[in-house]
């Protein structure tokens, strides 16, 4: 949020700018209702336009960076499922494998347990 008010007052200053700039350079003025606005007024007015295009700047930034995110946590979704539906015969192997050595290993050290209270 700090970096979208400080882009909206960066917006705003470049558009006062900007703004006295094409009113005293360029001669620019801006008609409404056929009247001709005083320079404060077409400096308020492109004000908030500058305020709009920053506001739909910000939204549009934001969204592509959305979509691109999505995308990509779609993606990866989809080799992570694409690999497990590929390879789950080997990974079924691998736990099964897996658990009979840890059942293997806990009796054994059970079995030596017992043996060496029986030694004593």
């Amino acid at each position: 949020m700090k970096n979208f008010l400080i882009a909206l007052v960066i917006a705003i200053v470049l558009v006062n700018c900007l703004g006295s700039l094409v009113d005293s350079w360029l001669g620019m003025h801006l008609i409404m209702s056929d009247e001709l606005l005083s320079p404060w007024e077409n400096v308020a007015v492109l004000s908030l336009i500058g305020v709009a295009l920053a506001i739909v700047g910000f939204v549009v930034a934001v969204s592509v960076i959305g979509t691109i995110l999505l995308a990509l946590g779609a993606g990866f979704l989809a080799l992570l499922v694409m690999g497990v539906s590929a390879f789950w015969p080997i990974i079924l192997i691998v736990i099964a494998l897996y658990a009979l050595k840890n059942r293997n290993s806990v009796a054994y050290k059970q079995q030596n347990e017992r043996n060496m209270h029986h030694t004593l």
